[in-house]
């Protein structure tokens, strides 16, 4: 094993768990993130939907982050080992090598003498002895040098050997401290999470309002949605296909987190109820601004009787929209930029939808993670 190959197979390492440590780290950034927002939403002593959402999204988070702590630790733990497997190999050979070493040396020693180096070539019987063994001394200098060379390369690649296991090793038990200290904080966010629930269960008819206000905005913007989609040319623009190009690479109309999914799915409290939702809500905290996710045209700004506005931004055959708005900042027939602002989200949620002429998308998969 040479001292190239350890560097190698260390860079190697170094990749692998550069691309853990990737994941880890955005598993404790979106933490950290659903943490914030749930701070300030515990500044208020109501018990809300909103907040039962937030939580139910942290568990979910500590739940990943767990799960990545554990992936690290076990992925340390085979390096670990297989680390510790080659350094015994090299132990071995260093020690072969040793051995090898001081026998060349003392031989070197008895033969130091220029004199007894042409007796002993001299002294041969024919010219092809005497050859043989000049050829015999010039390779036993030769195989000193390469010994002594491979003696110093095996040493130097374990002493990094060492320093990695060394380093993996604190890796390891700062990571297993982590570890503890989030299964400890998810036990108790799982508590308060189930007397939030108890609480909101008193809250049916409460629930029940907020349910039928939203599926009244849902059916809205599906009508607006379709009218501005009614007239639509059907071959794809340069904007539709420059649209599909940054799938998955969009940014987040607003800073937050996802506490509603797309598609259709129980209620969290109401286990009765099914709630379809077109888009995905975002909890945020109070003040962001939401901003477009790519360049396009304001076709549609509304008004929802008894709700908040919405925007629809038009992106060649795509639509993005963002409705449970406050304040708009824009007009119908706006050209609008990625990134730009648009509004202020109301009671810190964001419903966000994206289309494609009247198909509804899921807009995770069009985000950037």
């Amino acid at each position: 094993m040479t001292y190239g190959f350890i560097i190698f197979f260390l860079s190697g390492i170094s990749f692998l768990t550069d691309a853990q440590s990737r994941k880890l780290q955005k598993a404790q950034h979106d933490l950290k993130n659903a943490r914030n927002l749930l701070n300030s939403l515990n500044k208020k002593s109501e018990i809300t939907y909103l907040k039962y959402q937030v939580l139910n999204k942290q568990i979910k988070l500590q739940q990943i982050l767990l799960k990545n702590l554990k992936t690290e630790i076990d992925s340390l733990d085979f390096l670990i080992s297989e680390n510790t497997k080659k350094r015994n190999e090299l132990e071995k050979t260093i020690k072969s090598l040793k051995n090898e070493y001081e026998e060349l040396i003392f031989y070197a020693y008895k033969t130091r003498n220029i004199r007894d180096k042409t007796i002993y070539i001299f002294s041969a019987k024919t010219f092809n002895q005497a050859y043989r063994r000049f050829v015999y001394l010039q390779y036993l200098t030769e195989y000193l040098e390469q010994t002594t060379a491979d003696l110093k390369e095996k040493s130097d690649s374990l002493y990094l050997l060492n320093d990695n296991l060394y380093i993996q090793k604190n890796e390891k038990l700062e990571l297993k401290e982590k570890q503890t200290d989030e299964l400890l904080k998810l036990n108790g966010s799982k508590r308060i999470l189930d007397n939030i629930l108890n609480k909101l269960k008193n809250k049916k008819q409460e629930l029940l309002e907020e349910i039928r206000k939203k599926e009244k905005i849902t059916a809205a913007l599906r009508k607006s949605i379709k009218k501005v989609s009614a007239n639509l040319n059907k071959s794809k623009t340069k904007l539709s296909l420059n649209f599909e190009k940054n799938k998955g690479k969009l940014p987040y109309p607003v800073k937050g987190i996802i506490a509603s999914s797309f598609g259709k799915h129980t209620h969290a409290v109401l286990k009765n109820i099914q709630i379809n939702n077109d888009g995905i809500d975002i909890a945020t905290e109070q003040g962001e601004n939401a901003k477009t996710v790519f360049k396009g045209e304001v076709v549609q700004v509304l008004k929802i009787p008894g709700a908040n506005k919405a925007v629809i931004i038009k992106h060649g055959q795509y639509y993005s929209v963002y409705s449970n708005l406050s304040d708009v900042y824009i007009k119908k027939g706006d050209k609008v930029s990625t990134g730009e602002v648009i509004g202020k989200p109301d009671a810190r949620m964001l419903n966000f939808q994206i289309w494609y002429q009247n198909k509804k998308l899921n807009p995770q998969k069009w985000l950037k993670s």
